[in-house]
Parts: structure tokens; sequence; C-alpha cells
């Protein structure tokens, strides 16, 4: 990360923006929404990049020590996937690569949805970070 930023302030010019996005150490929180409630079902654990990700603020924050950038803005965010079944819950966590779905996530929400007549929505929420930088 500290090499990539080097080289992000080496080809930029004087005055130019570099944006930094990714998320945050955060787990994502899987919700299961209908009839205009939420209930959390669980969180999907993001331990494994937690470390990843607090080098890479490091080196962000040395950076900004070092005097190669000036910090303009820096804000988390929510970032929300909708899932409209189990089907895609279960397709969205196939996708997963180093974060880990508990494995009986799908039928706790299959049992607070037996009987459901509505619609309901299961909902991934992950916290992101950006950081605005200026040369």
């Amino acid at each position: 990360m500290v090499h990539a930023l080097s080289e992000a302030r080496r080809v930029l010019k004087t005055g130019g923006s570099l944006i930094d996005l990714r998320p945050t150490a955060r787990n994502r929180l899987v919700d299961l929404e209908y009839a205009g409630q939420r209930i959390h079902v669980g969180d999907i654990d993001s331990a494994r990049s937690a470390h990843e990700k607090r080098l890479a603020n490091e080196a962000l924050r040395d950076a900004l020590d070092m005097g190669l950038f000036r910090l303009e803005h820096c804000a988390t965010f929510e970032y929300v996937t909708d899932l409209d079944g189990l089907p895609d819950l279960r397709e969205f966590a196939a996708r997963l690569r180093r974060s880990v779905m508990p494995e009986d996530m799908p039928e706790r929400i299959a049992a607070l949805t037996a009987g459901i007549q509505e619609d309901y929505l299961i909902r991934i929420r992950r916290e992101m970070i950006i950081w605005r930088l200026r040369r």
C-alpha cells in the first residue's frame, strides 16, 4: 500500500486528487426486512481481512504524516446489497472470498420467513470508508 501511494503521488499532477474507497474492518450485517420491520439475522465475519485493512489505514496515515498528500475528506457510509430470497443469498455467499457467512444463515432466514405471505428482502449492509487526498 505504501508503494502504491508513492506511485500515485508520482503520477498525479500537483493539486490532483486521489480517491481511496474500500470496506472498513467491520463485519457485514445481514437483516431481514418485511412488513415495515427489520430483523437482524447475523453477521458475515470479516476478521480474515481486518489486519490488511488496518495496515491500509496506517499506510494512508503515514502518507499524510510524511506530507505526501493532504486529507480533504474522510467519511464512512453504508453500502447495501438487496437480495430477493434464499437462492440469491446462497449465490452471494458463494462469491465471498475472505469473509465467512455462518453456514446456518439460510436456515435462520427460512425459519423467520416460514408462513410469511408478503415479499421479504434480505439486506446485506457493509460499512465503507472513502478518503479524498490532494497532492
